[in-house]
């Protein structure tokens, strides 16, 4: 494992650079992707330098198709070959449907889901060159159940797991493995970043995950590969609630506070 290579996109903060790190640590070469530039180059002078080679840093807006395409590229023929694909990268967006703007849904979706795809397939000539190859998709719970206030940025997540799932089929005659990796609340900047038009509330971040349980998951999947993960089994059931039993799920939803009445705002 200590040889292998990796890229990682959305790595200059959050979940994105604690894969980084985590993997950097157990001897992984790492290609780190993202928009801000000072981000990612002080993310690289924290690496550990692997044995072989050096890590890279790839200063990329996912939503340029030809940009991410080159990165891609450039990332594989840094290494010669990719071992594991992290598609992380991704934005927030709560709001009520009523309160969506075309702009910022457009952004979302393109960053969520069409930078996905197209960086699959930008990476996959290098994955098929490489040792083990994988591909570990960050999805949510809430790609398998809706909230409310997230119905935009749910049914971004809900097209990741969808991803996943056709990959896991087309890409099995190359030998590539694909997982699914659905992280509850995660205590990182999206929360901070994203679009809240209505001042909605946020989840309480005391008992969120810390982004390196997400970092150590990706780790172990890419150890040991399998179709998908859940950080903690009460959102696994909820998933599996919500198909068996959805008006059960429902009902369990609606007894916790999400938001304000219509009309009101609600930041804290």
């Amino acid at each position: 494992m200590q040889h292998r290579t990796a890229l990682v996109t959305g790595a200059s903060s959050g979940i994105g650079a604690a894969t980084a790190r985590v993997l950097a640590a157990q001897g992984y070469r790492v290609a780190i992707l993202a928009r801000r530039e000072d981000r990612l180059r002080t993310l690289l002078a924290e690496l550990p330098a692997p044995n072989e080679g050096h890590h890279i840093a790839l200063v990329c807006d996912l939503t340029d198709p030809v940009a991410l395409e080159s990165s891609v590229r450039r990332a594989g023929e840094h290494f010669g070959s990719l071992d594991l694909l992290v598609a992380n990268a991704g934005i927030g967006y709560r709001a009520r449907v009523e309160d969506l703007e075309p702009t910022e849904l457009r952004r979302l979706l393109a960053t969520n889901v069409e930078a996905v795809l197209l960086g699959a397939k930008a990476a996959l000539p290098w994955l098929r060159r490489g040792v083990r190859p994988n591909m570990v998709l960050v999805s949510s719970v809430v790609g398998r159940r809706g909230m409310p206030t997230m119905a935009a940025y749910a049914a971004s997540k809900a097209a990741v797991c969808s991803i996943g799932e056709a990959l896991r089929l087309e890409w099995a005659p190359y030998g590539i493995r694909v997982s699914l990796l659905n992280p509850g609340v995660t205590a990182t900047e999206i929360f901070e970043r994203q679009q809240n038009p209505a001042g909605l509330h946020d989840p309480e971040l005391d008992r969120a995950d810390p982004p390196e349980r997400v970092g150590e998951a990706i780790l172990r999947l890419d150890r040991e590969p399998e179709p998908e993960r859940f950080l903690r089994w009460k959102w696994r059931w909820l998933g599996a609630l919500s198909i068996l039993w959805p008006g059960a799920a429902d009902r369990l939803l609606a007894s916790r506070e999400w938001m304000p009445p219509p009309g009101h705002g609600g930041a804290t």
